[in-house]
């Protein structure tokens, strides 16, 4: 890399899906009927994007929705050629694709490797059908096992699976199965989110008109530390709060989200973020398929929003993301990056933190302990800088 090259990842929203999930407050589109125009508009703005940035060194590229698996692999192909066009890619060791277990079959698999595609984010979820009915997934459980065997035979670098606890209905021994029929698939990377109800989503919906009893807050945390037990006890390293990874198979993508280095997202809704000496820039893209297009291609920026973080803002993110890792905080390095000294800003918090067993301290890092990880939010707020 040349001293005048910013290294970056560089993330792709796909917005089609085949139906809305229950849960789900990403930006998606149930209409198919503008791939072809979405696909042009798309390659127009990463080409706009690569002069905005000159000299940007790519290390990943994330293909995220919406579900990408939705677009045939010749769009596939054409987004990645103009990538490569637009960018230094000379560097990307990690190309991901989020894909559902319906869309996947032998010969898709085989065209998105010779895309370019060196990693499936597979969106399974659960292995049950009533929780797979309850969240309105397209796929059943015989599907998410099908596609988990052909892409675990396939030649691909790695892959991963989610899945979601805390689901309504879902005992703890249901979850226990999940994970297991997780591990059985030999998938090196495991995702576990808690059900969460978002705003403006079907499930808040239900919940509000009383259709559906969210779990107790007691009942997500044990289901959590499951996770953590079952997936530790089989080798998984426990790498950041809600992923898990047999040794070599960590995201490389998301882990430069964690480590706060420069990212650029293209697409619908999209958000980047980039370093400027002693600030950081932070944007986002229009939440409109339609706006998107019209601003796109016309050679306008579809920008809506956009914030200059200041080094005290940083230091509140920075503090946020890496103590949600195994690594936790370098506090030499929030000391000297980020002008932060939090042995003696927050010496009292961390003193109590301590004695209550929810962090640990190593030379120059601290990290959350297990129990501290079931309340990470709520101690990385203590821990901001006033």
């Amino acid at each position: 890399m040349t001293a005048n090259q910013q290294a970056a990842s560089l993330y792709v929203h796909i917005p089609f899906c085949a139906q809305r999930c229950s849960y789900c407050d990403f930006f998606f589109v149930t209409t198919q009927r503008r791939q072809t125009e979405f696909i042009d508009a798309l390659c127009l703005e990463i080409a706009q994007t690569a002069q905005t940035f000159p000299n940007t060194l790519l290390s990943t590229i994330y293909f995220g929705g919406g579900t990408p698996s939705l677009l045939p692999s010749q769009a596939i192909t054409h987004i990645l050629a103009q990538i490569c066009a637009s960018f230094d890619t000379s560097q990307v060791d990690e190309i991901t694709l989020e894909a559902n277990p319906e869309d996947i079959n032998a010969p898709v698999l085989e065209e998105l490797i010779h895309a370019g595609i060196t990693r499936i984010s597979l969106g399974v979820q659960s292995f049950r059908n009533a929780d797979l009915s309850f969240m309105n997934r397209c796929h059943d459980s015989d599907q998410a096992l099908l596609a988990c065997k052909l892409i675990q035979s396939a030649e691909l670098s790695s892959w991963s699976l989610d899945l979601i606890f805390g689901v309504p209905g879902a005992s703890t021994k249901i979850w226990q199965d999940n994970l297991y029929r997780a591990i059985e698939t030999q998938v090196p990377h495991i995702s576990t989110y808690n059900l969460t109800i978002e705003p403006q989503t079907p499930l808040h919906k239900q919940v509000k008109n009383g259709f559906v009893k969210p779990v107790s807050d007691e009942h997500a945390a044990d289901q959590f530390q499951q996770a953590m037990d079952t997936l530790t006890s089989m080798g998984y390293e426990h790498y950041e709060i809600s992923n898990f990874a047999l040794p070599g198979h960590r995201a490389k993508h998301n882990t430069r989200y964690w480590q706060h280095t420069n990212y650029l997202g293209v697409g619908p809704s999209a958000h980047s973020f980039w370093w400027q000496s002693d600030k950081a820039l932070r944007w986002q893209n229009v939440r409109s398929l339609r706006k998107y297009l019209e601003t796109v291609t016309i050679a306008e920026s579809p920008t809506v929003t956009q914030e200059t973080l200041s080094m005290h803002d940083l230091a509140r993110e920075r503090v946020m993301l890496a103590l949600r890792t195994s690594e936790g905080l370098d506090l030499d390095d929030l000391k000297n990056t980020y002008g932060l000294d939090i042995i003696a800003h927050k010496r009292d918090e961390l003193l109590q933190m301590k004695a209550q067993g929810f962090i640990v301290q190593q030379g120059t890092h601290m990290r959350l302990t297990t129990q501290g990880l079931h309340v990470c939010d709520n101690l990385t707020a203590q821990l901001w800088p006033d």
